[in-house]
C-alpha cells in the first residue's frame, strides 16, 4: 500500500536497509584497507593513501545519513526505520571504538569512551541535524510529483537547530574545552 502523504509504495523491509548496508560494507572495506596500507614502505604513498582513506572514513561515518535517509524515504521506509538506518554507521563506529578501547580499560569505561566523549556525542547528535536536512531534501524530491506537499515544517527545522546547538556546545564554545572538561569531570566521578 502506498503512503498517502507521499504516494510512495513501501519496499520490503530487507530492501529498505540496502543503502545503510552498502555504506556499512564500504566503511568496513575502508577500515581493512587502512589497516593494510601499514605495510607500505614508501612514506609519501603511505601518507597519501592514509589521508585519502581517512577522509572517506570520516565522510562515510559522519555524512552517510545524507545518502541513506533520502533513499530510505523514497523507498517508503517509516520515520523510525529511516532513523535506525541513519544511525547504523555512527553506531558501528562507536562499537568499533568500544572494541578498541576495551583493550586497555574496563567494560563500563569502554562504554563511556565509546559513546559519551565529545567526538562521539558530536557525531551522534550531529545526525539529528542531518536527519532534518535529509527530510527536507526528500520532501523537495517528492514535491516534484506531489505539489501539495510542504517541504519546510517545524520538525526538520527543530532537528537542525538541535544539531547546531549541540555543535556549538560540544565544538565551538571555548573551542570545545568547556564541554570536554564537563565530560572529564563526569568520567572522574564515575571511574576514579
Amino acid at each position: 500500500m502506498g503512503n498517502t502523504i507521499t504516494g510512495i509504495d513501501r519496499k520490503p523491509l530487507a530492501g529498505l536497509f540496502i543503502p545503510a548496508g552498502s555504506v556499512l560494507c564500504f566503511w568496513i572495506i575502508l577500515n581493512l584497507a587502512y589497516n593494510l596500507i601499514g605495510t607500505i614502505d614508501d612514506a609519501a604513498l603511505y601518507r597519501t593513501l592514509a589521508a585519502s582513506i581517512c577522509i572517506l572514513l570520516y565522510v562515510s561515518v559522519g555524512f552517510s545519513s545524507l545518502f541513506i535517509y533520502p533513499i530510505m524515504y523514497l523507498n517508503g521506509a517509516s520515520f523510525k526505520l529511516r532513523v535506525l538506518g541513519v544511525y547504523i554507521m555512527p553506531m558501528a563506529w562507536c562499537i568499533k571504538e568500544f572494541y578498541r578501547v576495551t583493550a586497555g580499560v574496563a567494560f563500563l569505561e569502554g562504554l563511556f569512551f565509546a559513546f559519551f566523549t565529545s567526538i562521539q556525542l558530536f557525531l551522534l547528535l550531529g545526525q539529528i541535524g542531518l536527519i532534518g536536512v535529509g527530510e527536507l531534501i526528500s520532501r523537495a524530491i517528492v514535491k516534484r510529483k506531489n505539489a501539495s506537499m510542504k517541504i519546510v515544517t517545524p520538525g526538520p527545522i527543530i532537528a537542525i537547530l538541535i544539531s547546531l546547538a549541540s555543535t556549538y556546545f560540544i565544538v565551538i564554545w571555548d573551542g570545545g574545552l568547556n564541554f570536554h572538561l564537563m565530560i572529564k569531570m563526569i568520567y572522574v566521578k564515575l571511574f576514579l
